[in-house]
């Protein structure tokens, strides 16, 4: 049997229960009912140029933040997207960001979580990449159709392993896996449709192919700001706006636009980084495929 380095987090809700958040939506149902855009078919999806978004990867050479997973509707595909969180540095990395991903509203207006806050969380990886996770039922309240239970359940998968490289408890050589127990039991079935029977690792398919990685939403900033993040390349060039917010909006017109070359081959994904000067105010900063069909978008304030 592979020795374990273990690491808890029990973190016990004062509230049970806790409303559910939607993209620019507010409020809806505490046990809402979340499905897949009705445009959504399985095979325009697959067809998509996924991230290549690789665990070992997501390390910060900060410990106060931790990745979080959220998921946002891109086009007619609900997709994964990732936010770095201040971190208590409870001990347990791994069940910090997953119990996170769970009670936390993500600092972006458009991603969000179809999980419910779990009262409890604990976390243990092994030295071969296994981790273990077990969470309280609780966190599956939500009613969901299938392709949005396959997300919720990869939304935990990719915060997970996320977590365990960011915290340098990866080791080399292994794949990373994730064993999901639900109060201590394995074989649940996760919001009615996915079997939790067996180890799970990051379905590719599923993170968004554009990514602002900083700033974040929210973010006040210099009248020069650098933008960066990651992208798959493709055939149509990666543009970048900034849209001046007009009372409470984005602008049509925007203040300024331009496009980055990636240094990568059609298909993969590279890292893009671009300095933009604006004026004192507040923007939409978007990063864009061709006419928009993918994009990501981050307000801030420029001082």
């Amino acid at each position: 049997m592979a020795r374990q380095r273990r690491t808890r987090i029990r973190i016990l809700l004062l509230a049970a229960s806790v409303p559910f958040f939607l993209p620019g939506c507010g409020v809806v149902a505490e046990l809402p009912t979340t499905s897949m855009p009705e445009s959504f078919s399985k095979s325009s999806a697959s067809e998509g140029l996924p991230m290549a978004v690789s665990a070992p990867a997501e390390a910060t050479a900060s410990k106060v933040v931790m990745p979080v997973y959220w998921l946002a509707q891109n086009e007619s595909d609900i997709q994964l997207y990732r936010e770095f969180l201040p971190s208590e540095n409870t001990g347990d990395p791994i069940g910090e960001a997953v119990q996170a991903m769970t009670a936390q509203v993500p600092h972006d207006s458009d991603y969000f979580t179809p999980w419910q806050p779990a009262s409890e969380v604990t976390a243990s990886i092994s030295t071969k990449n296994v981790i273990t996770v077990d969470i309280t039922s609780d966190a599956f309240k939500a009613s969901l159709d299938a392709g949005m239970a396959h997300r919720a359940v990869q939304q935990l998968v990719y915060t997970a392993t996320a977590a365990a490289a960011n915290a340098g408890l990866t080791t080399a050589g292994h794949n990373t896996s994730v064993v999901v127990l639900v109060d201590g039991k394995a074989g649940y079935q996760a919001f009615g449709h996915e079997l939790l029977a067996k180890p799970l690792e990051r379905d590719k398919k599923l993170p968004a192919p554009i990514w602002i990685i900083d700033p974040q939403e929210g973010d006040g900033v210099e009248t020069s700001v650098t933008v960066s993040g990651s992208a798959v390349v493709r055939e149509e060039k990666l543009s970048w706006s900034a849209e001046p917010i007009v009372k409470g909006r984005p602008d049509t017109s925007a203040a300024t636009t331009g496009s980055v070359a990636l240094d990568a081959a059609t298909g993969e994904t590279a890292l893009f980084s671009v300095t933009i000067k604006l004026e004192p105010g507040e923007y939409n900063l978007r990063v864009f495929h061709g006419d928009g069909a993918n994009e990501d978008s981050k307000r801030i304030t420029v001082y």
